[in-house]
């Protein structure tokens, strides 16, 4: 009678640890979906504007350098390869998308069995580029919300703290999520003068424009010069039409993370919501990848 109470005592302990371990991780299974959904599209939007900033700047050295070796009126003050850009705005832009692909990284690790070194490394890299990209010092409330990441977890209750930390720092992030929105939707326009984008076309525009002025008079040139006019000008049509192109889906898809994010919040919060944001952000964040795969194939 004893051995079949010390069983069922045991039998009994088993079950409460499993339902400890399926309840304690503190977030419904909408919850996770949702976050892993969200964190996967904003890690691969972090991934291509960290590869897009550098392109941008390298495109527009190319272009600048082609524009001075076809234009005989040029002279070497004239090649300003920094023009109108430079690496120190650019490191700030690629901080920026590195955030964001940290933030999206640290969503997934936090909701998966990820190891604690993964969490701290993410959390570290979280909160430098944030920092750099944002330019201010951490509040209160974002340390408290990292601070649960860095110090790791090790017990019987790490799927409660880490649904804990989950919570709190989509929470604590959201404005500092939508800011770095913010500034990538500005360098994705094509209105004004400061975007990053923009500047990538007004380069190829110019380009194009004294490409075209030789090609149409072409008795006063060589074939050779002609030739290198013709490279010139493919080389910024290519580049007009891919700014338009990518600024149109970059724009939307970016516009669809703060949607998302706040979506996202709402959930963590479980406030009234709809789960069709953060999809229509998936499917935008895709549809951007593909378009970024036809013009670099």
């Amino acid at each position: 009678m004893a051995f079949r109470v010390i069983i069922k005592f045991f039998l009994t302990l088993q079950l409460s640890a499993l339902i400890l371990l399926a309840t304690g991780c503190g977030l419904t299974s909408n919850q996770i979906v949702k976050t892993q959904s969200f964190g996967a599209a904003t890690t691969k939007i972090g991934k291509l504007g960290e590869s897009e900033f550098e392109n941008i700047r390298i495109r527009i050295i190319e272009m600048n350098t082609e524009f001075v070796a076809i234009d005989k009126t040029r002279i070497s003050s004239d090649l300003n390869i920094n023009k109108p850009i430079s690496p120190e705005a650019t490191a700030v832009r690629v901080a920026a998308t590195k955030a964001l692909k940290s933030y999206g990284e640290l969503l997934i690790e936090l909701t998966s069995d990820y190891k604690k070194e993964n969490l701290q490394r993410t959390a570290n890299s979280l909160m430098n580029n944030v920092n750099v990209a944002l330019g201010f010092n951490f509040t209160q409330k974002d340390k408290e919300s990292i601070k649960k990441v860095i110090v790791g977890f090790g017990s019987f209750w790490v799927r409660k703290k880490k649904a804990d930390a989950v919570k709190q720092i989509v929470t604590a992030y959201e404005n500092s999520v939508n800011q770095l929105a913010d500034l990538l939707i500005e360098d994705f326009s094509l209105e004004g003068t400061a975007g990053y984008i923009k500047m990538y076309d007004s380069t190829a525009r110019r380009l194009r424009d004294i490409s075209i002025y030789i090609i149409n008079r072409g008795e006063e040139y060589s074939a050779f010069e002609r030739y290198r006019a013709v490279e010139a000008l493919v080389m910024s049509e290519e580049a007009i039409s891919r700014a338009v192109k990518i600024s149109k889906m970059a724009r939307n898809a970016i516009e669809g993370l703060k949607k998302a994010n706040s979506e996202l919040v709402k959930i963590m919060k479980k406030e009234s919501y709809s789960t069709g944001d953060i999809e229509v952000y998936a499917k935008q964040t895709q549809e951007l990848i593909n378009i970024f795969q036809v013009f670099t194939n």
